[in-house]
């Protein structure tokens, strides 16, 4: 009987203290998408941790007002996270690599804010944000087409509309998300 009341009181605590780990803790699990990498003509593999993030926000200068911008946004991420491929024929990957991603995005907590889908040029978005009381605590970005699949997670509070400011840096894929909901535009490398 003591050791049940015993499993009970640590069971209890364990629920605790998970329930208080905010939302902006929960990392996306893209890891999978490394066994494409051998068949890919093109990879990107960024992990940029809280503690990266700080020492590389101390390169930036707030003297100029784009790293300035830059630093203020990045200044209480937790994380950026990023796995994408390119490859030079259609179905070089599958559904089922999409999917895993997906999954972990239609738990709770997480919404659906962007869907875009072409058939005619097979280019496809989605876009999901990971809310706390009012506050985005996380973004997830699905892009593929029927050559590439990226995914790209931002973990910790962040404005939406400062989002697009990061792209193009620290590995985030230089694509501009209209948040109405209409459409993703994507630029030339190097372009904003």
């Amino acid at each position: 009987m003591k050791s049940s009341a015993h499993r009970l009181i640590f069971l209890t605590l364990l629920i605790a203290l998970c329930a208080a780990v905010p939302a902006s803790a929960q990392k996306l699990q893209i890891d999978h998408l490394d066994t494409l990498f051998p068949k890919a003509a093109e990879t990107v593999d960024v992990t940029i941790d809280e503690s990266l993030i700080k020492l590389a926000a101390k390169f930036l200068s707030s003297s100029k007002p784009d790293e300035a911008a830059i630093k203020a946004i990045v200044g209480a991420l937790k994380g950026v996270y990023v796995k994408g491929v390119e490859f030079d024929r259609d179905g070089e990957y599958s559904e089922a690599d999409i999917e895993k991603v997906r999954t972990q995005l239609h738990a709770p907590g997480w919404e659906r804010i962007v869907g875009v889908r072409s058939r005619r040029e097979g280019d496809n978005a989605e876009v999901y944000m990971m809310m706390q009381n009012d506050v985005i605590t996380g973004v997830g970005v699905i892009v593929f087409s029927p050559r590439e699949l990226y995914v790209v997670n931002i973990v910790g509070p962040i404005d939406p509309e400062k989002i697009g400011e990061l792209r193009g840096h620290f590995g985030l894929p230089n694509i501009d998300f209209d948040w109405s909901g209409v459409g993703v535009r994507r630029y030339p490398k190097g372009d904003k």
